[in-house]
C-alpha cells in the first residue's frame, strides 16, 4: 500500500489529541501525591528530556526504559523489531533567522522555534542489535551513604561559588535548614543529621535559591507552591542518583492545584524539570571534574551477541579505579568485592585504556559505523578493519553485515596480513562462504604446524602463520603463554 501524506487538518487533529493527552496526564499526577511520586520516579529515568515529553512518554508507555528515534537507534547499531509501536513526543520546528546583536550591532544568526510537530521514539525493548555501551557517570548501585560522603563536599564547594552556604552544627530552628532571600544564603543543619540528609537538604534549599530569590520568577508564590517546587527538585535529583526518596512527601498536593489552569500547571512543571536537569548536570560535573569513583561493580561494556561456536559473553567491569575483563556468564553476587572480580577474569588494575582496548579487540558484534569494509566484493561476508578506542591501533576480522551492524564470523586479529590470507584462502577463492563453513575450515587447518589449529589460534589471538608468536623459542602449541615471552616453561600435551 502506497504511503499517503497526512493533510494539514489531520496533523492538527493529531497534535490536539496528544496535547490533550499531555494535559490529562498533568492533571492526573497533580491531583494525587502517590501518582505524582510515581511520575517523578519515572521522570528520573529521563532527566534531560523536557517535561512535556517526560509526561508524553509516561502517558503512553509507563514501562519504557530508554527511548530514542529510529535514526538514533540505527547509529547505535540497533534495529527496530517488526511491529514496534512508536511513542509520540513533541519535537521543535526550528528556523535560522538573522538579527542585529544589541551589544555588537553586528548581524548574527540564531535558531528560532517556530512550532512543534509529533515524532516517534521507540523504547530499547523494541529494538535489537549491538548491545549498548554502558558508562554511567554515577552507577545505579552506589550505596547512598557512599555517594553522599564522596559528593557532598565537592558539590558544596561548587555551589559556594554561586552563593554563601553555611553548615550549622548548633542549629536551633525548626526544620533541617533554610534559604534566606534577603541575604541570598543557605544554612544547612548538621547537628544530629548524617551527611546523606545534609545532601538532600542542600538540594532542597538550593532549589529555593533558584526559584525564590529576590529576582526569581516565583518569588511571590505562596508557601505551598514554594515548598512543592523545592521538594520536587530535591526528589528528582535524589532519585536520579539512587538516594532513598522515602522521606519526601507532598501532603498538601491533593486539591492544591485544582484552581490552576492547564497552562499554569504545565509551566510550573516545566520549570521544575528544567531546574532538576540543571541540578543533575551540576552533580555529574562535580563527579567528573573531581574524578570521583565509587567502590561498586559497574558494567562498562558487554558483548553477548557473538556468533562464534562455543564463544562466551565478554564483560568489562569497573570497580572503583580497577578494571577487569570477565568471560562467561556472571552469577549474581559474584562481583561484590574486588578480590572476587580479580579472580573471575583478566585483571588490568587501573589501566582503563588497556582494558577497553582488549575488550574492543575481543567483541564479536560491531556497529556498522565503527568499522570499514576493506574488500570490494559483492555479497554479505567481507573483511573489515576496526579502529580501537585509542584511535591509533586497528584490528581485522571477517564478518557478515546487516543494516546496522556487522556480526563477526572470526575473532579479530591485529595482523592485517594474517586476515588477508585467511580471507583470500577461504572466502575469495571459494565464493562467499557461510559462517559455519569458515569455522569448520579453520578447525581443520594448522598452516604453521605449531600444534594449534587456525581456529584455536584465532581464539587465543596468536598468529596462525607463525609457529612462535611471541618469539620465545617455544611453539605456540606448547607455550603456556603463547602471546607473552616466557622462556623455560613448556606445556606438556
Amino acid at each position: 500500500m502506497a504511503y499517503v501524506r497526512k493533510t494539514k487538518e489531520q496533523k492538527e487533529k493529531e497534535m490536539t489529541e496528544h496535547y490533550n493527552l499531555l494535559v490529562e496526564g498533568v492533571k492526573r499526577v497533580s491531583a494525587d501525591p502517590e501518582e505524582y511520586k510515581r511520575f517523578l520516579d519515572y521522570a528520573s529515568q529521563f532527566p534531560l528530556r523536557s517535561f512535556r515529553n517526560q509526561m508524553m512518554i509516561f502517558s503512553q508507555r509507563p514501562d519504557a526504559d530508554l527511548v530514542a528515534g529510529m535514526v538514533a537507534w540505527n547509529k547505535q547499531g540497533r534495529q527496530l523489531i517488526k511491529g514496534a509501536k512508536g511513542i509520540k513526543i513533541f519535537a521543535p520546528i526550528t528556523k535560522k533567522e538573522k538579527e542585529i546583536d544589541e551589544k555588537t550591532k553586528e548581524e548574527v544568526e540564531k535558531v528560532v522555534v517556530k512550532g512543534y510537530r509529533l515524532v516517534n521514539v521507540f523504547d530499547v525493548k523494541d529494538t535489537k542489535g549491538v548491545p549498548l555501551p554502558l558508562n554511567p557517570i554515577v552507577p545505579n548501585n552506589v550505596p547512598e551513604n557512599q555517594f553522599a560522603e564522596k559528593v557532598f563536599y565537592p558539590l558544596l564547594d561548587a555551589l559556594r561559588k554561586e552563593l554563601p552556604i553555611h553548615l550549622d552544627d548548633n542549629y536551633k530552628r525548626n526544620g533541617n535548614g533554610y534559604y534566606s532571600p534577603l541575604e541570598h544564603k543557605i544554612v544547612v543543619k548538621t547537628n544530629g543529621r548524617d551527611i546523606t540528609n545534609q545532601f538532600r537538604t542542600l538540594i532542597h534549599e538550593y532549589a529555593h535559591s533558584i526559584f525564590h530569590n529576590m529576582f526569581g520568577k516565583y518569588k511571590d508564590a505562596d508557601i505551598k507552591t514554594k515548598e512543592f517546587q523545592a521538594e520536587s527538585v530535591a526528589y528528582l535529583t535524589s532519585k536520579s542518583f539512587g538516594l532513598d526518596t522515602g522521606a519526601y512527601t507532598f501532603p498538601y498536593l491533593k486539591g492544591w492545584t485544582s484552581g490552576m489552569d492547564e497552562k499554569a500547571l504545565i509551566e510550573l512543571q516545566t520549570d521544575i524539570q528544567k531546574e532538576s536537569a540543571s541540578m543533575i548536570r551540576k552533580v555529574e560535573d562535580v563527579v567528573l571534574e573531581n574524578r570521583i569513583n565509587f567502590d561498586v561493580p559497574v558494567v562498562l561494556r558487554e558483548n553477548k551477541m557473538s556468533l562464534l561456536e562455543n564463544e562466551v559473553p565478554i564483560t568489562l567491569i569497573q570497580f572503583g579505579n580497577n578494571y577487569s575483563l570477565i568471560k562467561g556468564d556472571i552469577k549474581a553476587g559474584a562481583l561484590n568485592n574486588l578480590e572476587s572480580i580479580k579472580s573471575l577474569g583478566e585483571y588490568f588494575g587501573n589501566k582503563k585504556e588497556e582494558a577497553l582496548k582488549k575488550f574492543e579487540s575481543l567483541k564479536g558484534h560491531i556497529n556498522l559505523n565503527d568499522c570499514q569494509q576493506l574488500d570490494q566484493l559483492k555479497g554479505q561476508v567481507h573483511m573489515y578493519q576496526r579502529t580501537l578506542d585509542d584511535g591509533k591501533s586497528s584490528v581485522y576480522f571477517i564478518g557478515a553485515a546487516s543494516l546496522t551492524n556487522v556480526k563477526a564470523l572470526t575473532p579479530v586479529c591485529p595482523d592485517k596480513r594474517v586476515m588477508e590470507a585467511l580471507f583470500k584462502d577461504i572466502v575469495q577463492n571459494e565464493g562467499l562462504s557461510s559462517q559455519q563453513k569458515i569455522i569448520n575450515d579453520l578447525k581443520t587447518r594448522d598452516r604453521d604446524n605449531d600444534g594449534l589449529t587456525d581456529y584455536q589460534e584465532m581464539i587465543l589471538g596468536t598468529d596462525p602463520l607463525n609457529p612462535d608468536t611471541d618469539g620465545d623459542g617455544i611453539p605456540d602449541g606448547q607455550d603456556r603463554n603463547p602471546r607473552i615471552s616466557d622462556k623455560g616453561e613448556e606445556l606438556t600435551l
